[in-house]
C-alpha cells in the first residue's frame, strides 16, 4: 500500500503548528483557567452538577476553537465524505463492529483478571450525566469527538501515517486512552489507571482504522459521537 497517497487529505503547516501549541492548553490549562473562572464566580465545582456545567464549558470552548484551528483540514475532509460517500459508510460500520468486538473480547478478559474493577472515568460521566443529562449529552456525543478526533487522528496519526503507519496506529491510540485517564493521577492507584486506559485501546484502534479506510475524519467523528451516544444510554 501506498501510505502516503492512502490519506490524501492533509492538515496546512499552519494548522498543524496551531494545532500543536493548542495540545497543552487543551490538556492542562484551559480546565486550570476555567476551575479559577468558576470559583470566583462562586460556582459550584465539586458536585456532579457544578463538574457537568465546568464539562460543558470545556468542551464549548474546545469545539469552537477546533472549528477555527482546523477549518481547511474540516472543509477539505467533509467534501472526501461527498466523493467516497459508500466508502464512508463502510468504514464507519465496520470500525464499529471491530470496536465493540475488541471491547467485548476486552471486557471478558478484565472481568476475569479484575472482577472488581470499575472504570473511573465511566463512573464520574455517570454520575455527572444523572445530574445534567442535556448539558452532557451535547458535550460527549456532539461536541468533544470533533475535538478529539482533529488532535488524536488528524494532528497525531495523519501527520505520522507517511513515516510509519505501526507509529501512528501505537501513537495515538496510546494519547487515545491517555487522555481518558491523565485527569485521575494522583487520585487512583497506577495499576486501577492501567486497567482504565486499557479499556480505550479497542476505540484508538478503531477510530484510526475508520480514518484510515474512509480518508477523511468524519468517518472517526460520526463512530466516536455514535460510541458515545450508545455509552451515555447505558451509563444513564
Amino acid at each position: 500500500m501506498n501510505e502516503t497517497k492512502r490519506l490524501s487529505i492533509s492538515m496546512t503547516r499552519t494548522e498543524r503548528v496551531a494545532g500543536w501549541l493548542y495540545v497543552p492548553f487543551y490538556l492542562i490549562l484551559l480546565a486550570v483557567l476555567l476551575t479559577a473562572v468558576f470559583q470566583l464566580l462562586k460556582l459550584p465545582t465539586d458536585t456532579p452538577r457544578g463538574s457537568a456545567m465546568l464539562n460543558g464549558v470545556f468542551f464549548l470552548i474546545n469545539f469552537l476553537v477546533t472549528l477555527v484551528i482546523y477549518r481547511r483540514f474540516l472543509a477539505k475532509s467533509l467534501v472526501q465524505v461527498g466523493r467516497r460517500f459508500w466508502g464512508f459508510v463502510q468504514a464507519v460500520i465496520l470500525g464499529l463492529v471491530m470496536y465493540y468486538a475488541g471491547t467485548l473480547l476486552l471486557s471478558r478478559l478484565l472481568d476475569w483478571l479484575a472482577p472488581e474493577f470499575r472504570n473511573v472515568n465511566d463512573a464520574s460521566i455517570q454520575a455527572m450525566a444523572r445530574s445534567s443529562p442535556e448539558l452532557m449529552l451535547v458535550g460527549t456525543v456532539l461536541l468533544a469527538p470533533l475535538t478529539e478526533e482533529c488532535i488524536l487522528r488528524g494532528l497525531i496519526f495523519q501527520g505520522l501515517h507517511h513515516r510509519s503507519r505501526i507509529g501512528a496506529y501505537v501513537l495515538s491510540t496510546l494519547a487515545f486512552s491517555f487522555i481518558h485517564v491523565y485527569g485521575y493521577m494522583g487520585a487512583y492507584d497506577p495499576v486501577t489507571l492501567l486497567l482504565c486506559a486499557l479499556e480505550y485501546l479497542p476505540a484508538g484502534i478503531a477510530l484510526a482504522w475508520a480514518y484510515e479506510k474512509a480518508d477523511t475524519i468524519f468517518a472517526p467523528v460520526l463512530m466516536h459521537c455514535l460510541i458515545n451516544a450508545v455509552s451515555f444510554g447505558l451509563l444513564v
